[in-house]
């Protein structure tokens, strides 16, 4: 498969696969680097120089946190959760969308419509809005104790993910519903073809071609929706105000899992002073983005964009379009995009 064979593929996928093996495999045989450092440095006159957090020169590579922790060790612990909640993300969107596309296709004109005005109203607020909505009564049920935050995560997976269900079905089941219009369709229906049959051999093979590099574009969409819950402090598995016995008016927050939002968002307080806490778990979003940007690049090339070999004596003009080129529902429009960005 031509996927498979080339090095722009697996440039940015091996640079994925070996920071999610490395998030699993680090904390396994390194635990003692989690854990709060050294409480001070000193020189070699034994004089105290720094407290945490420290430098990226204090501390190699990237520095540490409050607490004194190496902040690249902790982010490469927080990639699993990063990563894989993005794409379970990005998996329960794609069959909630397509499941609901269909169902959005076939229905009534009159009551699509109805649908479909509802929906657009909806689409005009964030998605960062609507999340932190329904996830802030959670939030406060797990700093009371009323869930636990594997609990917490996996209802926050769920949410995130259904939240853009409607507005990504919807989109689908316009474009199924142009697609319907062909003429080979209709002559399907006139011969007697249920809809099961057309949603089997006329449907599923034509939107399978796009679904591959869908399910991409919304892994990137979800890490970057990520990042604007994390400024709101709505983070995977939730974050716990730690209580230090004196009154502080900052609040100081602690995750769990340490995934990228979270240690951005416990940090972001200290912005002005410490800017590396902050910028540094921006840019593992923006690295891993870039990585799925550039295979969703591709796969739209390889999958969507392909043209037809020219047989010999026959130009480039007398060769049909592809089905890919007449008909595709996922050349998306920055207008369309909006619905489930």
């Amino acid at each position: 498969m031509k996927i498979l064979r080339s090095f722009r593929f697996w440039l940015p996928m091996g640079f994925l696969l070996l920071m999610l093996s490395s998030s699993f495999i680090a904390p396994y045989l390194f635990p003692d680097l989690l854990e709060p450092g050294p409480a001070y440095l000193k020189d070699d006159s034994g004089r105290v120089i720094a407290d945490p957090p420290y430098t990226m020169e204090q501390m190699a590579p990237l520095g540490s946190d409050k607490l004194g922790r190496n902040v690249f060790y902790l982010l490469l612990a927080g990639a699993k959760y990063t990563l894989l909640s993005a794409i379970v993300i990005a998996l329960l969107r794609m069959v909630g969308g397509f499941a609901f596309g269909l169902l959005y296709a076939f229905l009534p004109d009159g009551l699509r419509q109805m649908i479909k005005g509802v929906g657009d109203t909806f689409n005009f607020i964030p998605l960062a809005i609507i999340a932190f909505v329904l996830l802030t009564p959670l939030q406060d049920a797990f700093e009371s104790g009323a869930l636990y935050s594997f609990q917490f995560l996996i209802i926050e997976v769920v949410v995130i993910a259904i939240i853009v269900i409607p507005s990504l079905g919807m989109y689908l089941g316009e474009e199924m519903k142009e697609y319907l219009k062909n003429d080979f369709i209709s002559v399907s229906r006139q011969i007697g073809a249920s809809r099961f049959h057309i949603i089997k051999q006329h449907l599923r093979p034509q939107f399978s071609r796009h679904a591959l590099v869908m399910f991409s574009e919304q892994i990137s969409q979800t890490l970057y929706l990520l990042i604007q819950l994390g400024v709101l402090h709505i983070c995977l598995g939730g974050l716990k105000i730690a209580d230090f016995g004196i009154d502080t008016p900052i609040p100081e927050y602690f995750s769990f899992t340490n995934e990228w939002a979270a240690t951005m968002s416990i940090n972001i307080q200290m912005i002005f002073l410490h800017t590396w806490l902050v910028l540094t778990p921006l840019a593992f979003f923006a690295v891993s983005i870039f990585c799925i940007n550039e295979i969703t690049r591709f796969l739209k090339e390889v999958l969507l964009e392909d043209a037809l070999p020219v047989s010999e004596g026959q130009t480039s003009t007398d060769i049909p379009a592809s089905p890919s080129r007449l008909e595709d529902p996922f050349s998306f429009s920055s207008a369309s995009k909006e619905g489930f960005h």
